[in-house]
């Protein structure tokens, strides 16, 4: 009976999770689709341009936590106040960090030209305000998203509402730009709120958390920038090798491919806790991770497949006529998603395995491969090439690499079983009792 409960909570979690993000996509769909229109490929690529530094450093500002974070939550619901009042200075502190040495690069590599700074700058304080992630990973440890969802769903309309306005009268590329910033701040209040109002532990600093935290996230830490600056070294290799025109059309591919990410992320963010209960108590355990990849990869083929079909006339819909060039690049990047989601599905297994360490080294592959793909592909096929250097990176990382190593080797034939249609619907249906 237990085990039943805690498939439902996974179940109502994650719808909960899928309809703010279906809500989300909605209004993006529409807004998105008018500020493409509005910008063109030009403006377009140099706000993806800049936000590319932005997200380079994200890894570094997040330190690694949300790997961490809902473990020791769910391990320790004494100290929640403690947890979640350290990392919140943790990153506080590492986002300031990052904002100052963002501004810093720019300045080096755009020769002080005010619109990229200024750009950077606008977008790189979300930082500071993504923050509050932290307590949103308090309520997934719970398995209760439903309050959270509706406050978010609130802050999709406020900051729609701020673009649409910028619309109407015809506002500077600039303040699209802080459309990122606004909606990281109306967030961050929500979730604060949202937080005292559930009845949340008073929150506290203790050096004992910062070391057990790092000491943990650390492996993490390098990982994420490694993995970060292959994920987003195509975009910066095009606006230096090409300009911010082709940017833009890789990042019309890219938005469109991305949009169906809310789905496997909000699963998996439901599956994190019960995956590391399920290996604390022995019970089910390797079966929800082989079950997690069933439903990654059926989720990624029937999508790939659906993109593949629908690619041009979604590309005129949702960025119009102008990113006619994005509509190749989208067939081929919709299927580094499926390796992708496969790859960050992983990680939950690898904590509980204790096995953090290879997390810093398959991303080494993926920035190895990436580069060298770009510098090959972009002179001679430009957007297009970015795309195949991305999928090809995707693939290395995730079944590629781990061969190498003995010790996550099973991973790669947990995914190779988790293919089989009929195994996942055995195990949705509880058929599957094991204990592993």
């Amino acid at each position: 009976m237990k085990k039943f409960r805690i498939e439902n909570r996974i179940v109502s979690n994650s719808m909960w999770m899928i309809a703010e993000r279906v809500l989300q996509m909605c209004i993006s769909l529409v807004v998105n689709a008018m500020v493409n229109r509005y910008l063109g490929p030009d403006n377009n690529g140099l706000i993806t341009y800049c936000a590319s530094y932005v997200n380079m450093c994200t890894a570094f500002a997040t330190l690694g936590l949300e790997y961490i974070v809902i473990k020791e939550l769910v391990s320790n619901p004494e100290a929640e106040g403690k947890i979640i009042g350290t990392s919140l200075v943790m990153r506080i502190v590492s986002s300031i960090a990052c904002i100052i040495a963002i501004q810093g690069v720019v300045a080096v590599s755009r020769n002080l030209q005010a619109v990229y700074m200024t750009v950077t700058l606008l977008q790189s304080v979300s930082l500071a305000f993504k923050s509050a992630e932290l307590i949103d990973f308090w309520f997934q440890s719970k398995l209760n998203s439903k309050q959270v969802a509706i406050a978010k769903g609130i802050t999709y309309f406020a900051v729609a509402g701020w673009r649409i306005f910028g619309l109407a009268t015809a506002r500077p590329v600039e303040y699209f730009a802080f459309a990122t910033t606004l909606d990281a701040l109306l967030v961050a209040a929500i979730l604060l709120y949202m937080y005292k109002k559930a009845g949340g532990q008073r929150f506290s600093f203790e050096m004992y958390w910062v070391k057990r935290l790092l000491s943990q996230s650390c492996h993490f830490i390098l990982a994420s920038m490694i993995t970060v600056l292959y994920s987003e070294m195509d975009k910066l290799m095009l606006g230096n090798m090409l300009g911010d025109y082709d940017v833009g059309i890789y990042n019309g591919a890219y938005g469109v491919a991305m949009m169906w990410v809310f789905v496997p992320n909000a699963i998996m963010n439901s599956y994190r806790p019960a995956i590391v209960e399920g290996y604390t108590t022995k019970t089910n355990y390797l079966e929800r991770v082989r079950t997690l990849y069933s439903i990654m990869i059926w989720l990624g083929i029937g999508v790939g497949v659906g993109m593949m079909l629908f690619s041009r006339p979604l590309i005129w819909l949702l960025c119009g006529p102008a990113y006619a060039g994005s509509a190749a690049c989208l067939c081929i990047l919709i299927w580094s998603t499926l390796f992708s989601h496969l790859s960050v599905a992983r990680n939950t297994w690898m904590v509980c395995e204790n096995l953090q360490r290879y997390s810093e080294i398959f991303p080494i592959w993926g920035v190895v491969t990436n580069f060298v793909l770009n510098y090959l592909l972009i002179p001679k096929l430009g957007a297009m090439g970015a795309s195949v250097a991305t999928l090809a990176t995707q693939v290395v990382v995730t079944f590629i690499a781990p061969l190498f190593y003995k010790d996550v080797r099973p991973s790669v034939r947990h995914m190779t079983e988790a293919f089989f249609a009929k195994d996942l619907r055995d195990r949705l249906k509880g058929s599957v009792g094991k204990k592993g």
